[in-house]
C-alpha cells in the first residue's frame, strides 16, 4: 500500500513550506499521471479518473505527487476517447465540469476541467470550494481575475516574488484554458504536460540564476 508521507495536496496549498518550484514539479508529476491515463496504449485503453483534486493527489516523502480516488474511475477504448459516457454528475465540489449536466455525461475533459482547477489552487493557496464565502468557488472567481488581469492580487501572497511575469502568464493560461464552457475547447492532457514542462525548465532556470547571483563571496 503506498504511503503518503506528506499526506495530501490539500493540506499544503496554504502553507509556506512549499515554494513555486516545488509547486511546479507537482503539478507536472500529476499531469504525466493523467497523460498515462488518459492515452497509454500499452494497456488498450484510456482511464477518466474522474476525481481529481487536491486531496486525491498524495505527496510522498520527496514531495513528488501520485494519484488516488479511483473508486468512480470509468475505462473507455481509445476509439472512442472523445464521446460522452452517460453518467450521473460524478467528482467533489469545485471540480465537476460544468458539461455534464448539458451531456448527460463525461468524457477525458472532465478530468482536464478539475486538473485546472487544482492549477488554480496550487498557484492560489486556496481550496476548490469554500462554504459561506462570498466567492466560494475558485474557478468561477480565477477565471474572473484572470479575463480582468487581476490575477496577482490572488495568488499566494509567499509566492509573488517568487514567479516572474512569463512564467505566471503561461501557467494561467494553461491553466485557465482547461476551465473552458465548452469541452471541446479544452486542451487535451498532452499539450498541457508540454506547457508545464517548459514552464518549470524556465523555473529551474530563474531559480539557479537567482541563486548565483546571492551566492556570498
Amino acid at each position: 500500500m503506498y504511503e503518503a508521507k506528506n499526506g495530501s495536496l490539500k493540506e499544503h496549498l496554504n502553507r509556506s513550506n512549499l515554494t513555486w518550484t516545488q509547486r511546479l514539479k507537482i503539478c507536472v508529476g500529476v499531469a504525466r499521471a493523467l497523460s498515462y491515463l488518459h492515452y497509454d496504449e500499452r494497456r488498450g485503453y484510456g482511464v477518466i479518473h474522474l476525481n481529481i483534486n487536491s486531496s486525491t493527489i498524495l505527496l510522498d516523502e520527496n514531495w513528488e505527487p501520485k494519484l488516488s480516488g479511483f473508486k468512480v474511475s470509468i475505462k473507455q477504448s481509445f476509439n472512442r476517447i472523445d464521446q460522452v459516457v452517460l453518467s450521473e454528475p460524478i467528482g467533489t465540489m469545485g471540480y465537476m465540469d460544468p458539461e455534464i449536466e448539458k451531456t448527460k455525461g463525461v468524457t477525458h475533459k472532465s478530468d482536464i476541467y478539475a486538473f485546472g482547477v487544482v492549477l488554480f489552487e496550487i498557484l492560489c493557496g486556496r481550496r476548490a470550494y469554500i462554504k459561506n464565502e462570498a466567492n466560494m468557488f475558485l474557478a468561477r472567481f480565477a477565471k474572473y481575475h484572470y479575463e480582468n488581469q487581476t490575477l496577482q492580487d490572488i495568488i499566494h501572497p509567499n509566492l509573488r516574488n517568487q514567479i516572474f511575469s512569463r512564467s505566471l502568464r503561461k501557467y494561467s493560461k494553461t491553466a485557465y484554458s482547461c476551465l473552458k464552457e465548452d469541452r471541446v475547447q479544452r486542451p487535451n492532457i498532452l499539450n498541457i504536460v508540454d506547457e508545464l514542462e517548459r514552464v518549470l525548465e524556465k523555473a529551474l532556470e530563474f531559480q539557479m540564476r537567482h541563486e548565483y547571483f546571492v551566492r556570498p563571496f
